[in-house]
């Protein structure tokens, strides 16, 4: 059984923001994701070693990357042979084209604009042996097309297990062309809403992947833990009633990048847990009650039971003296109750 029971894929950085950093962000400048320090500068790589990942589609390098020992944000490049339109796994060939360059100025669906350039379209995607044994590593991945046609990939992974040593890891890259479709059963769908209907309407792009041509290679890399620093914990107990758990302890690790936390929790009251249909998560609060923002989250169990939710806050320059922690259903969004926690280091 898989030891995963719920993932929560909060993206990691808001679309906007990652294309308006990506494309205005000076050289010594932070690698363009939400919620880091400008101290991330400091801790960038640029060129990491890497190995591999070069095709007759098109060439796959890992341009920078941060390891700060809890997770890898990594940006990679991919540039295409001459004739090609890449475009990522968050896009389609009839998504508008603003959405992959962030130029408004750019009036058509994407493969309207490689019709138009005599641009044969492909699809990328990454993925990592992980992901095939079903554990989560890639959290989130954003993209971007960059004027010369090279497509970026923003990637933030969660590692587990690593105790400070250097993430060694490999990713599996595939680009696949697009041919027109023989019939809707082959074609990629696209999913649309009509005016104020709430249901979606699938339909066919007119568009498959060319599967005989697809090109498959890996990217292998290695990167310094970029770790030592501050951790706090809290060793209280707290107990949630109306929802059935208690927390057992809060830790949180701060780097330039986010600020990290795991919440160790056991069910104390079965029957109030299964009432929320195991959707039992717990959010931090401000001094002022509002929730702060969490960029990737996921809840594993323990061997002995017991469950933990890990993920990440916006980094932090001051560290906080307390945890304010409120549990809430995720798929009712009901609050429960609020218990802050002292931390200490």
């Amino acid at each position: 059984m898989n030891r995963t029971i719920k993932t929560l894929l909060s993206l990691t950085l808001l679309f906007a923001m990652a294309l308006s950093a990506l494309s205005a962000r000076a050289e010594d400048a932070p690698l363009p994701f939400a919620g880091q320090l400008p101290e991330a500068a400091e801790i960038v790589v640029t060129a990491p070693p890497q190995e591999g990942s070069e095709g007759d589609l098109a060439t796959f390098r890992l341009r920078e990357a941060v390891y700060d020992g809890e997770y890898a944000y990594m940006i990679v490049d991919v540039t295409p042979r001459e004739g090609l339109l890449l475009y990522g796994p968050s896009s389609g060939p009839k998504d508008p084209m603003s959405d992959l360059t962030g130029d408004g100025s750019i009036p058509m669906t994407i493969d309207e604009y490689a019709g138009k350039n005599g641009l044969q379209m492909a699809s990328v995607a990454v993925s990592t042996a992980l992901e095939a044994l079903g554990e989560a590593f890639i959290s989130s991945i954003e993209c971007h097309m960059e004027a010369d046609g090279t497509l970026v990939l923003m990637l933030t992974c969660k590692v587990d297990g690593n105790d400070g040593a250097a993430l060694a890891g490999t990713l599996q890259c595939s680009v696949s062309p697009l041919i027109p479709s023989a019939n809707e059963d082959d074609a990629i769908p696209y999913v649309y809403f009509d005016g104020d209907g709430d249901e979606p309407i699938y339909a066919s792009t007119g568009y498959a992947l060319d599967q005989e041509n697809r090109q498959e290679t890996e990217l292998a890399f290695t990167l310094a833990d970029a770790g030592g620093y501050d951790a706090l914990t809290s060793a209280q107990s707290a107990e949630y009633p109306s929802c059935g758990v208690r927390v057992d302890s809060v830790n949180l690790t701060a780097s330039p990048m986010a600020l990290h936390y795991k919440v160790r929790f056991t069910v104390t009251d079965k029957a109030a847990y299964t009432a929320t249909e195991d959707g039992v998560w717990f959010e931090f609060l401000d001094e002022n009650g509002d929730a702060l923002a969490t960029m990737s989250a996921n809840i594993t169990q323990l061997e002995d039971g017991s469950l933990v939710q890990s993920g990440s806050l916006a980094a932090q320059s001051d560290l906080p003296k307390t945890a304010i922690l409120r549990a809430y259903n995720c798929w009712t969004k009901e609050r429960y109750e609020t218990n802050e926690l002292t931390l200490e280091p």
